[in-house]
Parts: C-alpha cells; sequence; structure tokens
C-alpha cells in the first residue's frame, strides 16, 4: 500500500537541483554526511553511499523486514514517514536527514510557492496539488484555451479526480496511520532509552556508595588506631600516607583523563560508559540517542506539516 501510494505521489520529480543533508553515523564514533537529490530513489541512495565506502560487501535499506533497496520508492520520503534501516555489512548504521531543508508540500507541485505563501495545510495541498496535475495532463499544449475547453478539460479532471479519490480512499487513514507509527516509534525508544538511563543512573550511585564506605572504613580504620590500638603518635604518619597516596591517585587520574579527580566526574564517567554500553546491547545501531532525537524531530515536523502547512521545526 505505502509503495503503490507514495510512488505515484512522488514520480513527477523532474531535474531538481534541491539537495538534502544525509548524515550517517559510523561504529568508530565519527559521521559523514552525504549530499542526496530529493528525487532519488532507495537504490540511488544506495549507489551513492557505496560510492564512498568502496570496502562495503552490503548495503541494504530495510523497512518492516522488507529489503526496499532495489524498490522504486523516494528515499527521502520513506525515511521521513518511517523509520527504515540502513544496513552495512550487518550493521544498522544511525543516520540523519537533515529537516530544516526537506521537500515540502507535495512532490514539487508548481503551486508550492503559493502553499508556502498563503500557509496551505499540508492535506488541503496534497488536494489541490493533484488536482492541478491531472488537470494540465487533461489540457492540450497550448497557450489559449476556449472556455469550452477548459470546461471540457475540467469535467475529465473532475471525473478522473473523484475515481482516483474513490480508488485511493485510504490515502487519508495512511497519513494519519503514518503519524501514529511515528508517535509509537518515538515511545518505544523513549522507553529503551529511559529504561537504560536508569540503570546507568544505579550504576553511578553504586560507584558514589563504594566511595562513601571505603571512606567510612578508612575514618573508623584510623579511629581503631588512635584510640584502641595504639596512638595518634602512630596513627598520624599512617593516615599522612594515605592522604598522599589519595594524592597520587588523583594525579594519576588527572594525567589520564584530563579532569580533576572528583565525585561528579567519576559519576559522570560511570554513567556515560554503563549506559553506551547497555544501549550498544539492548540496540543494534550505531547511535541510538541520535535515532532517538531524530525520530522526535520527524514526528514534530510532519505533525506541524499537517497542521499549520508549515515544514519546518524551530530548534529547542
Amino acid at each position: 500500500m505505502f509503495s503503490k501510494i507514495f510512488r505515484k505521489s512522488f514520480s513527477s520529480f523532474k531535474n531538481l537541483p534541491n539537495v538534502n543533508n544525509l548524515k550517517i553515523h559510523y561504529p568508530e564514533g565519527y559521521n559523514k554526511v552525504f549530499k542526496i537529490p530529493y528525487n532519488a530513489s532507495t537504490q540511488q541512495v544506495v549507489d551513492l553511499i557505496r560510492s564512498e565506502e568502496t570496502n562495503a560487501k552490503d548495503i541494504n535499506i530495510f523497512y518492516n523486514e522488507e529489503d526496499y533497496t532495489k524498490n522504486d520508492v523516494p528515499f527521502i520520503d520513506l525515511v521521513l514517514h518511517n523509520s527504515p534501516n540502513l544496513v552495512v555489512d550487518g550493521i544498522n548504521y544511525s543516520y540523519e536527514l537533515d529537516l530544516t531543508n526537506t521537500a515540502p508540500y507535495y512532490q514539487h507541485s508548481d503551486l508550492e510557492e503559493s502553499f508556502r505563501e498563503h500557509e496551505v495545510p499540508y492535506f488541503d495541498a496534497v488536494v489541490v496539488a493533484r488536482f492541478h496535475s491531472l488537470l494540465k495532463q487533461n489540457l492540450s499544449d497550448k497557450q489559449l484555451y476556449t472556455p469550452q475547453e477548459l470546461k471540457s478539460a475540467i469535467q475529465k479532471t473532475l471525473s478522473q479526480f473523484s475515481d482516483e479519490n474513490a480508488e485511493q480512499s485510504s490515502f487519508w487513514s495512511v497519513q494519519s496511520q503514518i503519524q501514529e507509527n511515528l508517535d509509537k516509534t518515538v515511545q518505544y525508544y523513549a522507553e529503551i532509552y529511559h529504561s537504560v538511563q536508569s540503570k546507568a543512573h544505579q550504576q553511578g550511585h553504586r560507584l558514589l556508595k563504594r566511595l562513601i564506605i571505603f571512606a567510612l572504613v578508612q575514618y573508623f580504620f584510623l579511629m581503631y588506631l588512635t584510640y584502641g590500638l595504639y596512638s595518634w603518635n602512630v596513627s598520624e604518619p599512617i593516615s599522612y600516607l594515605l592522604a598522599i597516596s589519595m594524592e597520587t591517585v588523583a594525579l594519576f587520574y588527572f594525567l589520564r583523563r584530563g579532569q580533576a579527580f572528583r565525585q561528579t566526574h567519576l559519576y559522570k564517567e560511570k554513567f556515560e560508559e554503563t549506559f553506551q554500553k547497555l544501549i550498544n546491547k539492548q540496540t543494534n545501531s550505531t547511535n541510538f540517542v541520535r535515532d532517538f532525537d531524530f525520530a522526535r524531530r520527524k514526528a514534530d515536523f510532519l505533525q506541524a506539516k499537517i497542521l499549520y502547512g508549515c515544514t519546518s521545526v524551530a530548534k529547542k
């Protein structure tokens, strides 16, 4: 259903100079930005990535476990309305599209500037643009038309539009379903994120508790030496050696980490280490946090596009 509707909707992309930024996150921790045309198909995007990643054996785009690599589906539209996976040699690569530069409204209609100027809602723009496209097909290639020719072309267009609308009456429900699916994806990502975040906080708290226990053991040990076994004359040099040892550890920590030996830094480091470890274990992606952020921005983008006719969301 998806490919049938959107293949027809976007089949009129021709000679578009506009491009979009596709940022791909690699397992090694860096990212690359690819310039892709608005009308690029999934196969064209894969070929573009393959031209850069010559060592990659398999590059595929999957959606709902179906391989969309060789399907004639516009890549940008597929990504904006769904959450397909970009798999390179068995690894699910995280990626983002620049939503501030995506194709507005509907198949780059001739009426697009007017849609934007008058802030026409997305659904209304879809109807008007499709009717306009059918009307152009029914008009002969002339500069002037008689009233009868215009009337005949409009009547024919109305008939075609009515038949097409009856055949694709599910289009509007598909749009609503797209928004619902994106919201479910965001909710699913949020549950994973908050679950892992909670576990990472617990690990950070455990580290701080161990430091507290170590401090208490040291305290009671010195108290026992001072008032139980010996006196301050014996425990004083021991406490001095302990202090020097801690200072030495702090200096080595600074040399290795480039920051002071503080509880806040230890907690943050433990939290981030645990968070990344658990995220990588629970999700098969190179950068889940960016996936989560991109899914939220897509949902906001589509909602703003449908309700207000705009095509960009202000950065928070």
